[in-house]
This record gives C-alpha cells, sequence and structure tokens, in this order.
C-alpha cells in the first residue's frame, strides 16, 4: 500500500502541475500497459452488435488491486537493483519513454485531464495524439482508457473537417467520424470510415476490424477513384478485406457517374494482383474509317484469356456495319530463362456492297505469324520469326503507317553454336521473301555456315610488339557456306494460277508457271584468307597484304546451245558434280597526317586538319581464259555470232569472274576541327574541342588490266555535326566518262565532249534533329470536387463555370518534342529529266496543350509531289479515374477516327472488363444514382 499511496500521489501533483501550466501549453504524458490483463477472445464476422460503445468481452478478467501491487513492487526491485550500480547514467525523460516497447504516449495541444480513480480515463482536448507500437490515432479530442486500452475519438461536427479522427497504422490512413479502437487487440469500430487499400478506397457508414489483417464493412463503398472523385464505384451491403488486398462483398451493385448499373451480383470478390492474372473482356474502340466497305465499327472487341503464369492468349473482332470484320487471335507463351514466343492467326472479311447487289464483291485476307526464341544451353540457341500472309493483308486492316507501307513479307528460322573455348561458331538458317508488287519469291535454306577462329602459324610464344617479325604477323582464317535456294519468278505476275508453295512441291507446276527448270539449287562455297599487317616496321607507315581463295562446289552446272528452229539461245541444266576456283591477292598503303593553322575567327582558335590517304593493290587472273575451264562460247544468231558465258552463271554462288583484274584503289578522308575558347568577366578561359566536318571522303579505282572505262565511279561523302543536336550527311557519285545516243558509256572523258569536268549520277542529303523544349516534371492541377448531376439544377449547364476565378491561374509550361528528317535524293537518267525525291518527316511529335491534355502526331510532306505524306494525329486527356483517347488521320486515302474511353485503375479495370456492355460506355448522368456518402 504504501508503493500504491505513492503512485497516486505523484500522478495527482502532475495533474495539478498540468493545469497550472495553461490551456495553450503541449501537454504529454505516458503509461505501461497492464500486462496482467487477459486478451478478449476474437470477435465473430459480424457486425450486428457495432453500435456497442466498447470493445472488451463481458467475460474479460479485470484488474484487481492484488494484481497491482505485484506490479509496482516489482518494478521498484527493478530499479533498487540499478540505483546501486555506479555506472548507471541517468536518461532523460524522452529516452526513458522511447525505452519501454509496449508504452501509450499520448499528447494534446489544448488540455489533458486525467481520472484517476478506479476507471483511469484520460481525456485530450485540442489536436489530441496517442501513439502506440499498434499506430497512431489523432483527433480534435480523444478519450483514452487505460483500464480497457482502447481509444475513442469523435469528430466535432460534419463540417468541422479539422477535427476528423485519424488512425495510421502500417503508412496508411484511416480517416472516420468515430473511432473506438484497442491499441493492444488492434480491434476496432468505426463509423463513416474512409479506409485506404492498394489500388483504391473503401469507404463504409459502419467498418469494424477484427484483427490487423481482416476489416467487416457495412453499407460499403469501393472504388479506385479518390473520395472526393469517386466517378464509378461497386456498394455493397456488406464487404470483408483481408490483407488490405482483397475484397469479398455481398448484394452489391456497379455505379458509373451515380448511376446504379441494370444489374445485382448477390456475392463477388476482387482478388489481389489482378491487374496481372485476368481473363475478361477487352475494351473495344469505337472507330469510324471514311470507305464504303468500313463505315462504323468497334475494334478490339474480344477475350483475354490468362491460362497460366507461362500461357495467356486472347481473341478480337472489329466489325463494322457495312457487314466487313477483321478477326485476330494470339498466344503467347513464356518461361523466363528458357524460351518464349507468341503465335498470330488473322482472318478478314472485306464487303463492298450488299449481298444483293450486282456489283457485290467479297475480299479475303489471312495470315500467319510465330515468333520464338530459345535458349537451347550457354552456347547455342533458336529463334524464329514467321510471316506468311496475303498481299494486301496490312493494308487493308493495319492502322498502323509502317505497316500499311510494307510491300514485302520476310520470315527467318536460325539456329546459333558457338564453341565454348571460341575455336569455331556454326549457324543454320533458313529465309522467306515476298515480294507483293511483282509476285516474286525467294527461300533460301537451309544454309549453313562454319567459321573457324582465326590464328596465327608462325606466331612465337615469347616476342611481342616491334620484336615480333613480319611473318609473326601472319594469320589464317577460313569459313564455309552451304546454301539451298529456290526462287519463283512467275510470267504473269498478276494473275498467277500458281503460287509459289505449290511451284516448290511440284517441278512440272514451277516450270510451267516460270518457264524455267532451275527448279531448286544447292551450292557451297569455301573461303580461306590469310592476311599480313605491319610488314614494314614503321609508325609513320601501315602496310599490308592479303590472299582470298575462293572454291565453289555446284552438283550442276549450265550449258547453252543455239536453236536454229527458234533463233534462240536455249539453257540447259546439265546434272553432274563440279567445282571451280579463284583467288585474288591484295597490298594496301596507309598514313596519316596533320595540318595546323593558327587563324582565329571570332571565338574560333586554330584550324586542325587530319588527312588519312590510302592506296592499294589488288590483282586476279582473266578466269575466263579457256585453261581454267569455267567458260564456254554459244552462237547467238544465224550468221555465226558468238558469246562466252560462264557455266556457272545460274548457280547461287556464281562463280570465277571475267577478265583480269590488276586494279588500283585510292581514296583520301578528311577531318576538320578546331577550338572554341570563351573568357568570363574574370578573366578565366574555357576551350572546348569542335569537330567542324567528322568526315568527307572522296574515292576511285582505276584497272590497269581494262582495254577501256578504266576508272570506276568516284564517290564523295560528307558527314558532320558542327550544330549541336542537328546531325548533317551528304554523298555523290560521278562518272569520268561520256555516253553516246543510247546512253551506254563510250571510252571517252567527260571533259572532251562538254564542258563537264564530271558527270553527276547521283546526289542524296540527309538533316536529322531532335527538339526538346519544355520544363521537365509534370504540373499539378487541383481537379474540382465531383458534381452529380441534378436535372433540376439548370446552373450545370452554366456556360461559366461557377468555380470561376476561385483560384488563380496555375503556372503551365508544356513539354514539347519533335524530330524532324530531312532527305534529298537526285538520280540522274538519261535523255530523261532527272529523278527527285524530297521529303521532310515530323516524327514522334509530343506535347500537352492543357496539364492534362496531350497531343502526339507523326506528319510528313513530299515537297516533288506537292502533298501530305501518310499521318497520324492522336489527343489524349487524363482524367482522375479514366483515359480518354481520340485518333484520326484526316489525310489521304486512308481516313478514320477512332474513339476510346477506358478506366485507368487496374483492378476496377479488370473487374469491369468481366460486365457485359460496360466496355467504353458512353452514358449520361441521371439522379437516379446513390450518392456515395461524404465526410
Amino acid at each position: 500500500m504504501p508503493g500504491t499511496l505513492s503512485t497516486y500521489v505523484s500522478l495527482l501533483f502532475a495533474a495539478a502541475l498540468i493545469l497550472t501550466c495553461g490551456i495553450h501549453s503541449t501537454a504529454q504524458a505516458q503509461t505501461v500497459p497492464d500486462s496482467l490483463q487477459i486478451i478478449p477472445p476474437a470477435v465473430t464476422d459480424t457486425l450486428s452488435n457495432a453500435a456497442a460503445d466498447t470493445l472488451r468481452e463481458e467475460n474479460s478478467a479485470t484488474d484487481t488491486d492484488a494484481q497491482r501491487r505485484a506490479l509496482i513492487e516489482q518494478q521498484q526491485q527493478s530499479q533498487g537493483r540499478n540505483s546501486g550500480d555506479p555506472r548507471q547514467i541517468p536518461q532523460s525523460r524522452q529516452t526513458d519513454r522511447q525505452s519501454v516497447q509496449d508504452a501509450v504516449n499520448f499528447q494534446a495541444r489544448d488540455s489533458l485531464t486525467i481520472n484517476l480513480r478506479g476507471e483511469r480515463i484520460a481525456n485530450l482536448f485540442g489536436s489530441g495524439n496517442v501513439r502506440h507500437t499498434s499506430g497512431e490515432l489523432s483527433s480534435g479530442n480523444i478519450t483514452l482508457d487505460l483500464n480497457m486500452n482502447q481509444v475513442e475519438a469523435r469528430a466535432v461536427s460534419p463540417e468541422d473537417t479539422l477535427s476528423y479522427p485519424v488512425l495510421k497504422q502500417g503508412g496508411k490512413d484511416l480517416r472516420s467520424t468515430r473511432i473506438l479502437f484497442n491499441y493492444e487487440t488492434e480491434k476496432g469500430k468505426f463509423e463513416v470510415a474512409e479506409i485506404e487499400v492498394d489500388d483504391g478506397y473503401l469507404i463504409g457508414t459502419q467498418v469494424k476490424n477484427v484483427s490487423r489483417t481482416e476489416v467487416f464493412v457495412e453499407d460499403g463503398i469501393y472504388s479506385t477513384c479518390p473520395p472526393d472523385h469517386m466517378y464509378y464505384y461497386i456498394r455493397a451491403n456488406r464487404m470483408k478485406v483481408v490483407d488490405e488486398e482483397e475484397i469479398f462483398f455481398t448484394n452489391a451493385r456497379l455505379y458509373l457517374l451515380d448511376i446504379p448499373y441494370p444489374l445485382v451480383f448477390p456475392f463477388g470478390y476482387v482478388p489481389a494482383g489482378i491487374d496481372r492474372r485476368r481473363s475478361g473482356l477487352l475494351e473495344p474502340t469505337y472507330l469510324f474509317q471514311n470507305s464504303s466497305a468500313r463505315g462504323l465499327g468497334l475494334q478490339n472487341l474480344g477475350w483475354f484469356q490468362y491460362f497460366n503464369d507461362y500461357l495467356t492468349g486472347q481473341a478480337t473482332v472489329d466489325v463494322f456495319t457495312s457487314g466487313t470484320f477483321f478477326s485476330e487471335s494470339r498466344l503467347q507463351y513464356r518461361r523466363t530463362g528458357s524460351f518464349n514466343g507468341n503465335i498470330t492467326l488473322g482472318y478478314s472479311s472485306e464487303r463492298g456492297l450488299e449481298p444483293t447487289d450486282l456489283a457485290f464483291s467479297e475480299t479475303i485476307t489471312r495470315r500467319i505469324a510465330i515468333t520464338h526464341d530459345q535458349q537451347l544451353n550457354p552456347f547455342s540457341n533458336l529463334s524464329a520469326n514467321i510471316n506468311l500472309r496475303s498481299a494486301d493483308y496490312f493494308r487493308r486492316n493495319s492502322f498502323d503507317i509502317d505497316d500499311r507501307a510494307e510491300t514485302s513479307s520476310t520470315s527467318r528460322i536460325s539456329y546459333r553454336y558457338s564453341h565454348p573455348e571460341g575455336a569455331f561458331n556454326f549457324s543454320a538458317s533458313s529465309n522467306l521473301n515476298q515480294q507483293f508488287s511483282t509476285n516474286v519469291t525467294r527461300l533460301t535454306g537451309p544454309e549453313t555456315t562454319f567459321s573457324m577462329r582465326q590464328f596465327s602459324p608462325f606466331k612465337s610464344s615469347t616476342a611481342t610488339g616491334a620484336d615480333e617479325r613480319w611473318y609473326e604477323r601472319i594469320s589464317v582464317n577460313y569459313r564455309n557456306n552451304f546454301r539451298s535456294q529456290y526462287n519463283f519468278t512467275p510470267l504473269d505476275r498478276d494473275s498467277a494460277d500458281v503460287n509459289w508453295f505449290q511451284a516448290l512441291l511440284n517441278p512440272s507446276l514451277h516450270r510451267e508457271a516460270t518457264g524455267s527448270d532451275r527448279h531448286i539449287q544447292l551450292g557451297l562455297i569455301h573461303r580461306g584468307d590469310v592476311s599480313v599487317s605491319q610488314i614494314i616496321p614503321s609508325q609513320f607507315l601501315n602496310v599490308s597484304g592479303g590472299f582470298n581463295m575462293n572454291e565453289y562446289w555446284y552438283p550442276s552446272s549450265t550449258r547453252k546451245r543455239f536453236n536454229e528452229e527458234t533463233n534462240r539461245v536455249e539453257n540447259v541444266q546439265e546434272p553432274g558434280f563440279v567445282t571451280a576456283r579463284d583467288f585474288s591477292t591484295s597490298l594496301s598503303f596507309s598514313t596519316t597526317f596533320y595540318g595546323i593553322s593558327q587563324m582565329k575567327i571570332g571565338s574560333f582558335e586554330g584550324l586542325r586538319h587530319t588527312v588519312r590517304p590510302n592506296v592499294s593493290f589488288s590483282y586476279s587472273p582473266d578466269f575466263s581464259e579457256e585453261r581454267w575451264g569455267f567458260f564456254r562460247e554459244v552462237q547467238t544468231d544465224t550468221l555465226g555470232n558468238t558469246r562466252t558465258y560462264s557455266i556457272f552463271e545460274d548457280e547461287i554462288f556464281r562463280g570465277p569472274s571475267a577478265g583480269e583484274q590488276q586494279t588500283m584503289t585510292f581514296g583520301v578522308s578528311n577531318i576538320f576541327e578546331t577550338k572554341r575558347v570563351r573568357r568570363d568577366s574574370t578573366g578565366e578561359v574555357k576551350s572546348a574541342n569542335l569537330r567542324l566536318i567528322d568526315n568527307l571522303s572522296v574515292s576511285s579505282s582505276y584497272n590497269f588490266a581494262a582495254d577501256s572505262l578504266n576508272f570506276s565511279r568516284v564517290n564523295v561523302s560528307l558527314s558532320s555535326r558542327v550544330v549541336e543536336g542537328i546531325r548533317f550527311s551528304a554523298g555523290a557519285n560521278y562518272s569520268f566518262y561520256a555516253r553516246n545516243e543510247n546512253g551506254t558509256e563510250i571510252n571517252r572523258f567527260i571533259w572532251q565532249e562538254s564542258n563537264k569536268i564530271l558527270q553527276p549520277l547521283s546526289y542524296n542529303l540527309s538533316v536529322s534533329t531532335n527538339i526538346r523544349r519544355g520544363r521537365a516534371g509534370r504540373t499539378r492541377v487541383t481537379t474540382p470536387a465531383y458534381r452529380p448531376y441534378d436535372p433540376f439544377d439548370q446552373s450545370f449547364f452554366n456556360p461559366i463555370d461557377s468555380r470561376f476565378n476561385y483560384e488563380p491561374v496555375q503556372d503551365f509550361t508544356s513539354t514539347f518534342q519533335m524530330g524532324l528528317d530531312f532527305s534529298y535524293r537526285w538520280t540522274y537518267q538519261f535523255g530523261q529529266d532527272a529523278r527527285k525525291s524530297a521529303v521532310l518527316n515530323a516524327n514522334n511529335i509530343r506535347f500537352n496543350l492543357t496539364p492534362k491534355w496531350s497531343f502526339s502526331t507523326r506528319i510528313g510532306y513530299d515537297f516533288i509531289e506537292g502533298e501530305l505524306t501518310p499521318s497520324q494525329f492522336s489527343l489524349r486527356r487524363t482524367m482522375v479515374c479514366w483515359d480518354l483517347s481520340f485518333q484520326f488521320n484526316p489525310f489521304g486515302e486512308f481516313q478514320y477516327y477512332s474513339f476510346r474511353l477506358s478506366l485507368s485503375g487496374g483492378q476496377m479495370q479488370s473487374l469491369f472488363q468481366k460486365l457485359p456492355g460496360l466496355n467504353n460506355l458512353e452514358r449520361s448522368s441521371a439522379p437516379g444514382g446513390r450518392r456515395p456518402p461524404r465526410f
């Protein structure tokens, strides 16, 4: 009793001291929970007793005087032991409070009263705060019951939002007009409470949590919209929240703009992670295409199916009022670290008129696409990209500009293997290329490539650098390439009755369609290279040489015979294994020297000119000579004229070439640099190197063995980035020789026939840049609270917003980005006007019209044709809970526009996919909907 009496006296003294300090001082206190108090049993899953004002069960044990005396004596003994230790360091009161783990810390800004007789109740007034390991409660008024380990807080009035109780747990806030919470058991009751859960908000008139992980809600509302902007929500009589992620509900109804959805769900479930693992309806897009075969329609109407973590699928369809439809199905699979891919099947039926019309027609297009990538082991990989489609599949069904411009289709299957120690590499592939404009198809494969690692047979293990002999730098490389090829070039390219696949399987059909006996071609080529670098040990001149040899293996060769009856030369394929070989040698010289000038122009000081000339000589014999046996002669007409041909001219790798080559190739590349010098007000000098021209090169060649036209083309190229952010490149080709009346080059220089020094053949110019303007970061915009529609309130239709001028105009700086590409080409045509093209493309134009309206487009203009290139425009509006997008193309033959309105929240968006008729539903508000409760 003495210990208890002294404790009571101390608490009374503390209370008197608090009252003396004045009502504006901050009051603080702390209590240690009673460790002998019995924890009440779990609360059942019901809200029938939600109106009760206590969380303690009736059978809970009460605190006896003996239990309190035992606890106080135990604390005094512990303090006596600590006081006898000379090493004990006194601690501050704040540190002492924090040292107790389950301590209850409470304070109030206005005043604090404590009743120490029997009930041990503390009342906090004015910004009260109670902290415990289970959470933190803040409110205008708080009642703390130390005996029952519970707190209760109420709002002064619904209009006084500053006094609303807020319970913080695990970084999330729970707001309510009344909170009754037990900080030991973490059970509580809440009235008109707002709970923040993963990816959404939950509001209920009565809320009761039986543990940290389970919450029961009566008359609840769930939405991903903030409470002040609930444009859609689910309202249910009862809800249960588990782990702040999974939501179960009964007797639920969906509301859009306060309009009830016409279906009632007896029960429902919003699972965790639904945005990643879901199956349901896809959101379609309203579409109009300015074509008699399309018209109005819905795009992307379909179903997405989640099978498991490794397999998903979807099926979509576009339907139009004309009867045209387009269907596409896709199956995707993935196993991380092993393989991934997808399979796509497409089908469309386009109808221009009604079936009863005389000019009715129906166009069918199909597509199959397969992609697969698999890592078989660390050293081998298998990949496939198969694209088989009708010629106009993309032109009729795709809205992507690049897809619509494609005139060919390419498929490829490949396998690669690398030796673990790098000794060799092996690859096998097959390619299919279809040119729809010419109806030409080429199938290449199987094709294999084998290459050995380069090695130096004479390299010494001890000599390095300058000590190496020239022959130690000799390196040898070997590789081979096997290829099979099938070419399908029909005689009637626009109206061929036989397709390439039928001709591939049947040689007679191939001969009928193409008029050629060449069906499938096979060939193998071996390549061996011997090279040596730095033959002459010099730091100013680099001399290198090389020897190349090729060997060809074919299962057949070509023979030509003159048919006197038809007066034509006919090709005959002669079966039998044949080989051929050719070789060439080369010797090259290169060096680098510099020119420096001290000239000054403005802030630019000095000029450095880097010159890299190169000269190389190559030689190969004339393999058309009879001693090699690779060329034959054939009569070409009845007059007895003949010409020479190669027996390998129709083979895959051709064969040795005719004509001796004694060629000297020469060229020079140049780099121009300067230094930009800047001085600030203090006289400090800052300099930076600047390249005026990155590369200016000129090259040509001269063949000493040719009897005429010894000079080849002159090639000139230029590239520069002297202006920051702008890439500039240009090129030109010239000829030394004049032309006859047929446009054929003759062995006379152009300056001998005209006043030109060189004959220009082609020019090209390209300029590109990326433009970015505006301030980074997003402008914060305050969205007004949601206004429910009232048909009797005509101010709703007032052209002037009633909230106008309530807030100042916000500062807004839009970010702007754009890529500009300009290309110009000029090509010489004998006897005709030159062929020209000049196109300016503006790609990836993006900017914000307002903080929430964004605009993007890609557009181009053809200066030669004087018309716009195919373009696309897109508008996007980001709202609180919705995303609105509008895409259109007003130019050209392919004109359309599409409209899409979708939810931005992952869980609710997925849930909407399961409800029929909700995809992009556009409805006006009505007063029949029930408003969600507001605080």
